[in-house]
């Protein structure tokens, strides 16, 4: 960054001087720095400074927009932009395809100014119907703002013709639009012009609109008038007319066929009906069985509010002729339309099998109309239908109902009311829909709704902290009611519920709440059904039957050997799971005496899935635990027997086996606890109790973990283990012992292990070298751990030698190996010296051997600690 000061004469009558400096920095450190600030220091006065912004801020986000003006060159562009920040910002125009057009403005916008407007022509090159142009404001490299892009403006023209909407009844006016460029319309046939519009959309291209008037009697001749758009010497056009711009209308075509009862009355005449609503001119004809037919058309009626009109339509033939057809056509042909039809067949045929049903209404039992009947019927075809109503033993009933099912309608309700001389126990009703002689529907059989009323009764299952019971009860009649009973004395029921059975029986249902002692004092609560006749049912809480469909589950015990063993009591638990244990007694007996003296019983238990439990423990002195048979019996209040489980002491207990297994020389070696593992197994009973000690002291229990029992097939042998762990932070010395106390014996089982750690723990090898029949032998023991490296050398140079064996553990946790050299007398020169070296975690040592003449020379090296790891 350089600086320059240039010195100018003194401004005349001034005692001032006129003073230029300039600052020069490349252009890419320009954009690095917020402000430039230049600050000046006169003689005898204070400093005085001057700072501009490099980049003014944005206060608000520029808006930029690209646009054609309306009026001038058809290729000329402008770009509009708002809210800018004063100061320098460039303009340049692009294409969609990213090519950017070297004409670039740059203006300088003074503080207070943020809008811009800069025009652009199109060169020729550019003048294509793929191109499309935006524009962009440019503050820096990084800070600059874009419009949209233009449509395509130099793209084919389109066209627009349409219909303004009238009543039919006068002048048609059509309005043609034309977009492109620069386009202009014209007419054919060539008509006059009765409005013109010129505008710019926003995409940049132009849109004109043209406007002429037809006269009614030519628009309704289906003249056609064609509106053509030229630009950029192009042409397109569309069409229309009356048939062509109209919507087209669907007639509506309503076809009633003759009453089928009117055809069956012998030769009077019958009529069948078209009424249309249709465009005007539209013509009517009728067809039957496919052969046309002449009928009878009155004069069309306009329809008010609608280009619409009403004809009505008429064939009229002989009722002795009607039958012998399968179906009528009217058939209907409007202007500019293709024909439109309706055709109905003189029977129609159903779509799917109707489905008839005979019922009694609810509605009708609750207003008192006992004896109503309704026939329902669904999936029936259009037409005329006969309903009628028969008894089991084929009675039909003279009232017949004719019915004329619209078209879409295709269900049926017909209600009929049972004379008195048929409302009898063993009459059942069915209903059928006939469509002809040859095809009707019945429905299924009502039960013998005037038959014998029945009743059950039954307990609503109970909340087990509800103090109250609920009773229910249902009767099934023609028309039954209910009446309570406690005892003999009629109780109000709580809520009654009425409904109708698919067999046409009344099913009504009543509720009545006990209050929970009542109930378990065994009251006799009756249902009586009031109907034709009386029926009833009695219920009780013994009668109920609940408590016997689901015994009590019970569960006997005897106590633990380490309590007997801390206490000297024999406490024996009986427990007792039921749906109400309070419903339950227990009773102990003590070789099949009753005892009641310390026996302890806990409160009853509530369970998540419904059921109760109670565990009650009787205190047995170990005299009369060791002597006698214990049964706890459990008999519910209703019941006459009790249920009952025996237990006794095991008099031929199992002495369990005790094993301690060591960690293997991996486990300690790896950075991790390990585990001291007890088997104990081969016992009877499964009651035991199992812990550790170290050096005769007990091990926090928190230090081992005992596993679930383990059982045999046969039940009568037990098996578990338990893992100590042996901390890898710190390693204890001692004897572990694993403790079992079992009824078995009177003491203690008891296995222990020493020196666990001895294999991992530095041990120094001691080394033997000796001389066998043609080999040597270096013979390494007492050492820990058990890796080791024996190398033999011949005056210093390594040999191969014959074999080493595997390091071979001892009891005392330390290992032993020897190494073998095959050597022939004959081949040891004199003065030779065999070395065996071994290296150990613990240091280093060699033992020699020498022949000297005849004689052997042994020398021994003692081991030499490493100064360093090997």
């Amino acid at each position: 960054m350089t600086s320059d000061i240039k010195m100018t004469s003194d401004n005349r009558g001034s005692k001032t001087q006129l003073t230029t400096s300039t600052l020069t920095l490349k252009a890419s450190d320009w954009e690095k720095n917020l402000n430039v600030k230049c600050r000046v220091i006169q003689p005898c006065n204070n400093i005085h400074e001057e700072t501009v912004i490099i980049l003014e801020p944005v206060v608000k986000t520029p808006t930029v927009e690209i646009r054609r003006p309306l009026e001038g060159d058809s290729a000329v562009l402008e770009c509009s932009a708002r809210d800018l920040p004063s100061g320098e910002v460039s303009v340049t125009f692009l294409t969609n395809t990213g090519h950017q057009f070297p004409e670039v403005t740059y203006v300088d916008l003074p503080r207070g100014q943020s809008t811009l407007i800069t025009r652009f022509t199109i060169p020729t090159t550019h003048q294509k119907k793929e191109h499309s142009f935006k524009c962009k404001v440019q503050q820096s490299p990084s800070k600059l703002w874009q419009s949209t892009s233009t449509g395509y403006i130099f793209g084919e023209p389109s066209v627009e013709l349409l219909m303004v909407p009238n009543t039919g009844k006068t002048d048609q006016t059509l309005v043609c639009y034309g977009t492109g460029l620069n386009p202009t319309i014209t007419w054919k046939p060539t008509s006059v012009e009765t409005a013109k519009t010129v505008m710019q959309a926003a995409d940049g291209r132009v849109k004109v609109s043209s406007q002429i008037i037809v006269r009614q009697l030519k628009w309704n001749e289906a003249e056609e008038y064609t509106c053509q758009v030229t630009d950029q010497r192009k042409s397109v056009q569309k069409s229309i007319s009356v048939c062509t711009a109209s919507e087209p209308i669907t007639p509506l075509i309503i076809l009633r066929k003759p009453r089928l009862a009117a055809a069956k009355q012998g030769s009077e005449q019958i009529t069948a009906t078209c009424s249309v609503e249709a465009a005007p001119n539209t013509k009517v004809s009728w067809l039957l069985n496919g052969n046309v037919k002449e009928g009878s058309t009155s004069q069309p009626v306009d329809k008010p509010g609608s280009k619409t009109q009403l004809i009505i339509s008429t064939l009229t033939l002989k009722a002795s002729e009607w039958e012998k057809h399968q179906n009528v056509q009217c058939r209907v042909k409007q202007p500019c339309s293709s024909e439109h039809q309706e055709t109905v067949n003189i029977l129609d045929v159903p779509v799917k099998t109707p489905t008839v049903q005979i019922r009694r209404s609810l509605a009708d039992v609750l207003k008192g109309e006992y004896t109503v009947l309704e026939c329902s019927a669904r999936d029936l075809p259009s037409g005329e239908v006969s309903v009628t109503f028969l008894t089991n033993n084929g009675h039909q009933f003279p009232e017949v109902t004719y019915v004329d099912l619209p078209r879409g309608q295709s269900t049926l309700i017909t209600r009929f009311t049972i004379p008195t001389t048929h409302q009898k126990k063993e009459y059942s009703f069915t209903c059928k829909v006939q469509q002809s002689p040859s095809k009707h529907w019945p429905s299924g059989f009502t039960g013998n709704i005037f038959g014998e009323s029945s009743v059950e009764l039954s307990v609503v299952p109970r909340n087990p902290d509800s103090e109250a019971q609920t009773l229910q009860c249902y009767g099934t009649g023609f028309n039954p009611k209910i009446t309570w009973l406690a005892g003999s004395t009629e109780k109000n029921a709580v809520a009654q519920e009425t409904t109708m059975q698919a067999d046409g029986r009344v099913k009504v249902s009543s509720y009545v709440t006990v209050p929970l002692d009542e109930w378990r004092e065994g009251v006799v609560y009756t249902c009586k059904i009031n109907d034709f006749s009386t029926v009833w049912k009695s219920i009780s809480d013994c009668k109920v039957g609940e408590h016997l469909a689901q015994p009590p589950q019970q569960y006997l015990w005897g106590p633990s050997f380490t309590v007997m063993k801390s206490d000297g009591r024999a406490p024996v638990t009986c427990l007792v799971i039921a749906h109400k244990v309070k419903d339950f007694t227990i009773t102990w007996r003590v070789e099949n005496r009753v005892t009641s003296q310390d026996v302890i019983q806990e409160f009853p238990r509530n369970h998540n899935n419904g059921s109760q439990s109670v565990q009650s423990v009787l205190m047995l002195s170990e005299q009369l635990w060791d002597k006698y048979d214990v049964s706890c019996e459990v008999k519910h209040r209703c019941m006459k027997k009790a249920q009952y489980v025996n237990i006794s002491k095991i008099r031929d207990p199992k002495r369990p086996t005790v094993q301690v297994f060591k960690p293997s020389d991996s486990d300690f070696s790896d950075s991790h606890d390990s585990t001291l593992l007890c088997l104990i197994t081969g016992f009877y009973p499964a009651d035991i109790s199992v812990h550790w000690g170290l050096n005769g002291r007990k091990l926090p229990a928190s230090r081992w973990n005992n596993s679930p029992l383990g059982s045999h097939s046969s039940g009568r042998e037990f098996s578990m283990h338990s893992a100590l762990t042996l901390p890898e932070s710190e390693r204890e010395h001692g004897a572990f012992s694993c403790i079992v106390e079992h009824q078995s014996s009177p003491n203690p089982i008891i296995s222990t292990v020493d020196s666990i750690h001895a294999s991992v723990i530095n041990s120094v090898p001691a080394v033997e070298l000796m001389q066998a029949r043609d080999e040597l032998v270096c013979l390494v023991y007492d050492y820990s751990p058990s890796v080791i490296n024996i190398t033999w050398l011949l005056d210093g140079v390594k040999v191969p030698h014959k074999h080493t064996t595997r390091p071979a553990k001892g009891p005392d946790g330390k290992f032993s190996v020897k190494s073998q050299l095959h050597v022939l007398a004959s081949e040891w020169a004199p003065g030779s010296k065999y070395t065996c070296l071994v290296q150990h975690v613990t240091g280093s040592s060699t033992q020699n051997i020498s022949k000297e003449g005849n004689y052997l020379h042994q020398v021994i090296v003692r081991f030499k600690k490493y100064s360093t790891s090997l």
